[in-house]
C-alpha cells in the first residue's frame, strides 16, 4: 500500500473536501429518513441546514479564510 501511496504522490493527508462529503452523506441521511417515513420533506429542513452551515462553513472557513 505504501509503494501505491508513494507512486501518486500523496502526502497521506486528507483532502479538504473530504469533510464536505462527510457532511453531505448527513445531510443524504436526514433527507432519506425523512422522505422513506412521510413520502415528503418536512422535518429534515432543520437538521439538514445546521450540518450544511456549520459543517461545510466551518470546513470551507479554515481553507479559504485562515491561511
Amino acid at each position: 500500500m505504501s509503494m501505491m501511496r508513494d507512486a501518486m504522490g500523496a502526502q497521506g493527508k486528507p483532502k479538504w473536501w473530504y469533510s464536505i462529503a462527510v457532511m453531505v452523506m448527513i445531510c443524504v441521511f436526514f433527507v432519506g429518513i425523512d422522505v422513506y417515513t412521510n413520502g415528503k420533506i418536512t422535518w429534515s429542513v432543520w437538521p439538514v441546514a445546521a450540518v450544511l452551515f456549520f459543517g461545510v462553513g466551518f470546513s470551507l472557513l479554515n481553507k479559504f479564510g485562515r491561511e
